[in-house]
């Protein structure tokens, strides 16, 4: 019977040359976290990437909340945009809070 294969391990080792300094930085990052330094280093880069997915993320939704400004603002001036009279909001909200119960 042939002996049975390990499964390759889904990553792979990383090596790389840093500095002292950075590397006295890791260890006592690690050790107030009672980590080892590689998943120490794991922790910081997993976090890092994340951060940097979500600033990206919210770079797009702002980006993407400007352009609609901008459209809803060049149609307004364009008079393509039938606005709510104010005192039809103040009626609303006037009649909104004539119904609310009192505590």
């Amino acid at each position: 019977m042939p002996a049975k294969r390990r499964a390759a391990a889904p990553v792979t080792p990383l090596n790389f040359r840093m500095p002292q300094a950075l590397r006295t930085r890791l260890r006592e990052f690690a050790d107030a976290r009672h980590l080892g330094e590689s998943e120490a280093l794991r922790l910081i880069v997993s976090e890092h990437l994340a951060e940097v997915d979500d600033v990206r993320e919210l770079e797009l939704a702002e980006r993407w909340q400007l352009k609609q400004a901008s459209k809803t603002f060049r149609d307004d001036i364009a008079g393509k945009v039938k606005t709510v009279p104010w005192e039809d909001i103040e009626r609303i909200f006037a009649d909104a809070l004539a119904k609310r119960r009192p505590r």
